[in-house]
């Protein structure tokens, strides 16, 4: 993978922790509004595609050391519709 999908995935990585992780409520309530369009886009990738997504999104998860963001990574690939 090259370095602009490898930071694609960690970025949007850290948009879903930060979004699941918020503390505040009106975040939460928001958060699958936010993340509505990018599943919907992502859908649209082949599945090769999705899972090459997948498997980049479980890299950052393995980089994590912060145990609540760990989990929260290794389950972005689900959030996000990735694994069918």
């Amino acid at each position: 993978m090259t370095t602009l999908e490898r930071t694609l995935a960690k970025a949007l990585t850290e948009i879903v922790i930060r979004l699941d992780l918020g503390e505040d409520d009106a975040l939460a309530e928001v958060s699958m509004q936010l993340l509505e369009p990018v599943i919907a886009l992502l859908q649209s990738l082949s599945e090769q595609d999705r899972r090459a997504l997948a498997e980049l999104i479980n890299q950052c998860a393995q980089e994590e050391t912060d145990p609540e963001r760990h989990l929260t990574a290794w389950e972005t690939p689900e959030t996000l519709g990735l694994l069918v």
